[in-house]
C-alpha cells in the first residue's frame, strides 16, 4: 500500500510538469493575441498609453492602422518628441497623423496618434510584433520622472485574406443586397474554384454573381459581387445573417515535386458573418414572395391616363394661371391700361350739375369744406369717364398726372389747360387753411367753362 501510494504521486506529478509544459509552449504564441482583445482599463499611473489596430491579419501591400492613445494625469508633462519619427521594425512607417491635446474627464487628458503601417514584401508568413512605444514625462507636482510604454501587438502576415461587405444591412422581405466578397493572395497561392462556386449563402438565394480580377504588385485581387435575396424566414431565428464563407486555397510549391506525392495541403480562410435585419410590416405568410419585388410593367392606356394625361393637364393649368398672374400685374404696374368704366359720362355730368348748384358760400367753414369735396370727387368721375379710366383711378390720380391718362386726347389743348387750372384750384382749397368767398367762386366758373365746353 505504501509503494502504491508512491507511486500515484509521481504519476500525478509527471502528468501536471507535462500540462504545464504543454501551456508553457503555447502561452507565447497566444498570449500577446488574446491580451489586445481585452477592453483597457483606465488605472491610477500618471501616464498610460493603450495600442488599438483595426486588423490582426495583413497581407503584402496592406495598410495597418495602428492607433496609439495617450493619457496622463493634470501636471504631468509628456515628451512628444519625435512620436512621428519612431522606429517600428519590422514594420515600415507610412504616414503618421498626430491629434490634438484634448480633455477626456476631470483628471485626464488625452492625445490620438495613428500610425499607418506596411510589412516588406520579403517578410515570410507568420506572426510578428509591432514593438511597444516608449514616452517619459516628468510630474510637476512631485517633481518626479519616468517612462510609460505600451503593450506590444501581435499581428500575422498571412498570403490570403477575404473580406466580404455588404451595401445595406437593413432590407425587407424581397429586396436585394450587394455582397462584394473581395479575395487577396500572393502569386504563389491557388485558391479552390470548385470550393468558391459551391458558397452557400443560407437563408439568403444567389440571384446572380459575376467576377472582376485585379494585379496590384504581387498581389492578385479578386472581386465577386454577389446579389443576393431573402423572401421567407426559415426557422425561430428573425434576424438572418449572411454566413461566414470559407475559402480554400494550397501553396504552390516551387520546386518538383517528387514522384509519388500526389497529395497537397489546402489551407482555409473565412470571412466574418453579417447579421441582416429584416425590417417589414408584412406578416409571415405562407406565399412565395419571389416576384414581389421585380420590375412592373404598365400597358399603354394606363401610362395615358395615369401619366401624360395628368402631367398635361397640369402643365394647362400652370399656363393658365401663369397668364392670369402676368396679365394681373401688367394692369397694376401699367398706368395707361384702361378699366371699364363703371358709369355714364351723362350720368356723372348730372351728378356734378347737383353738386355745384347745392353749393353756396357761406360762413360755415367745414360746410364750404364739404362742398367742396363733393364738387371734386363729382367732378374727377366725370372726367374719369369721358377718358375711359375707372372711378377709382381716377380718384387717387394726382392733378399733374391725370392728363396723363388721356391717351385719345379727348379733351383739346385749350380744354386741358382749363381742366388742370381747375383741379389746381380744387387743390388749393382743399389743403388751404382758409376757404376765401373769390377763390371760391373763380372755381365754380371754371368748372362750369370746362361743362360748357362740352
Amino acid at each position: 500500500m505504501k509503494y502504491f501510494f508512491i507511486i500515484l504521486c509521481m504519476i500525478v506529478v509527471f502528468w501536471g510538469n507535462s500540462i504545464l509544459h504543454v501551456n508553457a509552449q503555447e502561452q507565447p504564441q497566444t498570449q500577446e493575441l488574446t491580451e489586445m482583445g481585452q477592453e483597457p482599463v483606465l488605472t491610477d499611473k500618471p501616464i498610460e498609453i493603450w495600442t488599438f489596430i483595426d486588423d490582426y491579419r495583413i497581407i503584402t501591400g496592406k495598410t495597418l492602422h495602428l492607433t496609439v492613445q495617450v493619457l496622463w494625469k493634470l501636471g504631468v508633462t509628456v515628451n512628444l518628441e519625435g512620436v512621428d519619427k519612431i522606429d517600428l521594425s519590422p514594420f515600415k512607417v507610412e504616414g503618421v497623423i498626430l491629434g490634438e491635446r484634448q480633455i477626456f474627464d476631470n483628471e485626464h487628458d488625452y492625445m490620438i496618434i495613428t500610425y499607418a503601417l506596411s510589412l516588406p514584401s520579403d517578410m515570410k508568413e507568420g506572426i510578428y510584433s509591432i514593438p511597444t512605444l516608449s514616452l517619459s514625462y516628468r510630474n510637476e507636482v512631485d517633481k518626479s520622472e519616468g517612462m510609460a510604454a505600451s503593450s506590444p501587438v501581435a499581428v500575422k502576415k498571412v498570403s490570403v485574406s477575404a473580406e466580404g461587405k455588404v451595401d445595406k444591412d437593413v432590407i425587407t422581405i424581397g429586396d436585394r443586397i450587394n455582397y462584394a466578397l473581395t479575395i487577396r493572395h500572393e502569386k504563389n497561392v491557388k485558391v479552390l474554384w470548385e470550393n468558391i462556386e459551391k458558397l452557400n449563402f443560407s437563408p439568403f438565394e444567389v440571384l446572380k454573381m459575376n467576377r472582376e480580377n485585379f494585379t496590384e504588385g504581387n498581389i492578385e485581387k479578386i472581386v465577386l459581387n454577389y446579389t443576393l435575396s431573402l423572401y421567407e424566414l426559415r426557422g425561430k431565428k428573425k434576424t438572418p445573417e449572411i454566413p461566414e464563407l470559407t475559402i480554400l486555397y494550397y501553396l504552390e510549391s516551387r520546386s518538383k515535386p517528387e514522384a509519388g506525392m500526389g497529395i497537397i495541403e489546402t489551407k482555409e480562410v473565412k470571412t466574418a458573418a453579417i447579421p441582416i435585419i429584416i425590417n417589414s410590416l408584412l406578416k409571415a405568410v405562407d406565399v412565395p414572395l419571389e416576384g414581389i419585388k421585380g420590375p412592373m410593367y404598365y400597358s399603354q392606356k394606363s401610362l395615358f391616363f395615369h401619366g401624360y394625361l395628368p402631367m398635361g393637364l397640369g402643365i394647362v393649368l400652370f399656363l393658365f394661371l401663369g397668364v392670369t398672374a402676368l396679365r394681373s400685374i401688367a394692369g397694376k404696374v401699367s398706368p395707361s391700361s384702361p378699366k371699364p368704366v363703371s358709369e355714364t359720362p351723362q350720368i356723372a355730368l348730372e351728378r356734378l350739375k347737383n353738386a355745384l348748384s347745392s353749393s353756396h358760400f357761406s360762413d360755415d367753414e367745414s360746410l364750404n369744406r364739404e362742398n367742396i369735396y363733393n364738387i371734386n370727387k363729382a367732378l374727377r368721375t366725370y372726367l374719369g369717364t369721358l377718358i375711359g379710366i375707372s372711378n377709382e383711378t381716377a380718384q387717387s390720380a394726382t392733378t399733374s398726372s391725370f392728363l396723363n391718362y388721356d391717351i385719345q386726347k379727348q379733351f383739346p389743348e385749350e380744354t386741358s389747360i382749363v381742366i388742370h387750372s381747375a383741379l389746381k384750384q380744387l387743390d388749393g382749397l382743399i389743403f388751404g387753411r382758409h376757404i376765401e368767398k373769390d377763390a371760391f367762386d373763380k372755381m365754380l366758373r371754371g368748372i362750369e367753362g370746362i361743362i360748357a365746353d362740352k
